[in-house]
């Protein structure tokens, strides 16, 4: 690797990680471990004996951890992060995210991508003004069903890809959780979004440092992910969600992996989840 070239790193993938990155893991799993298993250890106690969860023990491999933690975050946080983002998108969208890349979600990102799937067809006139005059979909659009709006959120875990229960809805309903989300049932409208737009996987590589909810350090997951074979139930997990609120652009696209692609098969499985779960692809057009 030359001098600031910016590597794509996937948690799941080692061979992804930076020089001497995995290397420095190696070196120091011993202690990886010692601190691990002493927090294990701490955490039994706290639960055994309430009086020991007002002043519990130091971790006496705390001190360590941290310095190796911080190493290993400075070398980390120089490269971009790999992350799937699960949705429909139709062809149009499919283009427009190439060539721009993804928009943090607004009010405004709703309202244009309901006016172009009138304009292409997709959807009638009556089913936007439908939803635009939806109070659930105002309530979240304004994170009242959790925090969506000015985000864009990711699995960086391909291995999350394959949980049917977790990204299912995503690939059913066209329009990204704001819209569905208390429309799944909807007679009026539910059919109507599933019809739109094809299920996709878009890969992309964001600049570190990015969102990661419930914990600052990046390479503690990756510190995670590296003894997952040892250690039952590392903290923090190495399964986490990612977001960010920045746009993403369209060089930081790597791939738009479509349900017709055989590597969407590979990636998700799908073919064999369960027919609750199971997804397809869209019409093209929209009647009246």
């Amino acid at each position: 690797m030359t001098s600031g070239t910016r590597l794509n790193v996937e948690i799941e993938a080692a061979e992804t990680w930076p020089p001497g990155f995995l290397a420095t893991m190696v070196q120091n799993r011993d202690l990886i471990l010692s601190y691990q298993r002493e927090r294990q250890r701490i955490d039994q106690l706290c639960q055994d004996d309430i009086f020991i969860r007002v002043d519990p023990p130091e971790n006496k491999y705390k001190h360590e951890y941290e310095k190796l933690l911080e190493r290993l975050d400075k070398t980390l946080t120089q490269h971009r992060i790999v992350g799937y983002h699960c949705t429909r998108l139709t062809p149009g969208e499919i283009a427009g995210v190439k060539s721009n890349g993804l928009r943090l979600l607004s009010a405004e990102l709703v309202r244009q991508r309901l006016d172009q799937c009138v304009a292409d067809g997709h959807l009638a006139p009556a089913h936007r003004t439908y939803l635009n005059g939806s109070q659930i979909m105002h309530q979240s659009l304004c994170n009242r069903h959790g925090n969506r709006t000015g985000m864009i959120w990711f699995c960086p875990n391909r291995s999350t890809l394959r949980d049917a229960s977790g990204v299912y809805r995503l690939f059913r309903s066209w329009g990204g959780e704001a819209v569905y989300f208390g429309h799944e049932e909807d007679g009026d409208v539910a059919a109507v979004l599933a019809r739109i737009g094809t299920p996709c996987i878009v890969k992309c590589a964001i600049p570190f440092p990015c969102d990661a909810p419930y914990y600052p350090k990046f390479a503690a997951r990756f510190l995670s992910q590296f003894i997952a074979n040892d250690i039952e139930y590392p903290e923090p997990t190495a399964d986490f969600d990612l977001s960010t609120k920045k746009d993403v652009r369209a060089s930081e696209v790597l791939e738009i992996i479509e349900f017709s692609d055989p590597q969407f098969e590979r990636m998700t499985g799908c073919s064999n989840w369960p027919p609750h779960y199971r997804i397809s692809p869209g019409t093209s057009r929209q009647s009246e």
